[in-house]
């Protein structure tokens, strides 16, 4: 029964929680609504004070309290010097994040997006940036939802850009949650913070998993001269025969045997075996699930682009990409299976 109990009260924790985190979502979309560029305001800065500063302001009050009711000169100076303080670092505190720039280069295409794999670290550039030439922005932690915080600060009339890292979890194009600022400069006694949304994004490409790709059974065309066009290329391997002499040939081909027994001038022509192109479909890994076999095709992208390989791609729906090589090309793969649905 206790055990029923204690399963119950986690139950509804788990859902208070929840329900708290969508409304509170809810309200700093309305309160601070995403942007690429934002400067800190009173409507997107929120201040309260620190465990120390309440302390430190119930001290100074019950000491002014005491010293009305004795009427003790230096015990009312000492708490008007208190909550001078106490309200000092108030203003102090709202000031160090007041006017703050905040942008990012937002990338709409998902080709020049930054990209990573699921699993892997995603990272998004910040430039923070002080207006004000005359003030500087000190001991300001920054970081990404409820992550690790880096200290920064910014000079007067400086800019600094600061590269922030949030765990990939799923493929696709991956949002960056808000952006936390907080400091508690000068004293401690007061705390602000912001939660700005900049709109960052990042490419994710699914996790690499190692299979084999299964053997095929593909007819190769042949000309007409019984060459297997599609398995040869031009090259320095096999001699293949000859053909009329062109102006800019290479005189270490000339077949000046021919032009001895009179055949006039000829050059030599070569071939080399080349690997036959690779068309990767959800076929090759049937009786797994999507995203096993998506796992599987990226592996085999990676791996077939080394090789130096000519890979295509066609998944389900309208993506049939003709096979190539080249770095773009394994990236439009890549972006493919990434956004894949």
């Amino acid at each position: 029964m206790d055990t029923g109990f204690r399963r119950r009260v986690a139950r509804l924790t788990r859902r208070w929680k929840a329900r708290w985190s969508d409304r509170q979502a809810r309200w700093l979309t309305r309160r601070v609504p995403p942007v690429t560029q934002l400067k800190l305001s009173q409507r997107t800065i929120f201040i309260l004070p620190t465990w120390q500063g309440v302390f430190f302001g119930l001290g100074a009050i019950i000491l002014l309290v005491i010293a009305i009711v004795e009427r003790n000169l230096v015990s009312l100076s000492l708490s008007a010097l208190m909550l001078s303080i106490f309200l000092l670092s108030l203003i102090l505190c709202y000031r160090n994040l007041s006017g703050l720039r905040l942008t990012t280069q937002v990338a709409d295409d998902a080709q020049r997006m930054r990209r990573c794999f699921v699993g892997d670290t995603a990272q998004f550039t910040v430039v923070l940036s002080a207006p004000d030439r005359r003030r500087p922005y000190q001991d300001i932690w920054l970081g990404l939802g409820t992550g690790a915080l880096q200290r920064v600060s910014v000079a007067a009339g400086g800019m600094i850009e600061v590269t922030l890292e949030e765990a990939a979890e799923r493929r696709g194009i991956v949002k960056a949650s808000r952006l936390l600022l907080r400091t508690r400069y000068p004293a401690g006694l007061w705390q602000s913070w912001s939660r700005p949304d900049l709109l960052m994004r990042c490419l994710v490409y699914p996790r690499p998993q190692a299979c084999t790709l299964p053997l095929k059974e593909r007819p190769v065309p042949t000309t007409g001269l019984g060459r297997q066009a599609a398995a040869v290329q031009a090259g320095v391997e096999d001699f293949a025969g000859l053909r009329d002499f062109q102006p800019g040939d290479s005189a270490r081909r000339v077949a000046w045997q021919s032009l001895a027994r009179g055949q006039g001038l000829k050059t030599k022509q070569f071939v080399q075996d080349t690997e036959p192109q690779v068309l990767l479909t959800f076929d090759d890994f049937i009786g797994r699930e999507a995203e096993a076999i998506l796992a599987c095709l990226c592996f085999q992208v990676l791996k077939l682009s080394r090789s130096g390989r000519a890979v295509g791609l066609r998944l389900p729906g309208t993506v049939d990409i003709r096979p190539g090589q080249g770095e773009a090309h394994k990236h439009q793969l890549l972006q493919a299976l990434a956004l894949w649905n």
